[in-house]
């Protein structure tokens, strides 16, 4: 009897650790309340966010912009002349440039954006007096809208490139630098 018993056991055991360990979910679970209402789970993976650099758009700076030599049809019925027309050379290279000017924006640090500034401008006559007035130029509404611009349309023309819908930040090539000739707000 006791080597049945023993058998019965020791097969068990064996079966036991021939199967895979079932996967423990990663929920968390609502508090229950008096009812017998059927337990929810939530998933910890909720966020709905983005992750820019998990969800950003890739570039391929290995090929040329399609753009570049021809006119862009934008999705609001917009037609951008060619990257050429408006005298830039490589248009991946100033999106480069444009990618750094949001994140410099949306840092608000002010002296790198003076940095790309060819003074004089219409707001400001020189670099002292940007930065004196530079919170009331980069409002948080004009900032939203520098952040919200897709580099794949930013609108060009013979003056230079620009960025909001109306004509705020406006961009030219000038002694081999990409240079902000106008802001309007």
């Amino acid at each position: 009897m006791k080597s049945n018993a023993l058998v019965v056991i020791v097969l068990t055991m064996l079966a036991l650790s021939c199967e895979e360990p079932t996967p423990i979910p990663h929920v968390l679970i609502e508090d229950l309340d008096s009812t017998y209402a059927p337990v929810k789970a939530k998933s910890t993976d909720d966020y709905e966010g983005i992750i820019p650099g998990i969800d950003a758009k890739v570039i391929d700076y290995t090929m040329p912009n399609p753009y570049q030599h021809v006119e862009q049809l934008f999705r609001d019925s917009t037609v951008s002349p060619s990257w050429d027309e408006a005298e830039f050379p490589n248009a991946k290279v100033f999106i480069v440039f444009f990618k750094n000017f949001q994140w410099e924006v949306a840092d608000r640090n002010k002296e790198k954006i003076a940095s790309y500034i060819d003074f004089p401008i219409r707001i400001a006559k020189d670099k002292n007096s940007f930065l004196r007035d530079f919170d009331s130029i980069f409002s948080p509404e004009f900032v939203l809208e520098i952040a919200d611009q897709d580099p794949s349309e930013i609108y060009r023309d013979k003056k230079g490139a620009m960025i909001g819908h109306d004509g705020q930040v406006w961009f030219k090539m000038k002694k081999g630098r990409y240079r902000i000739i106008e802001i309007n707000i």
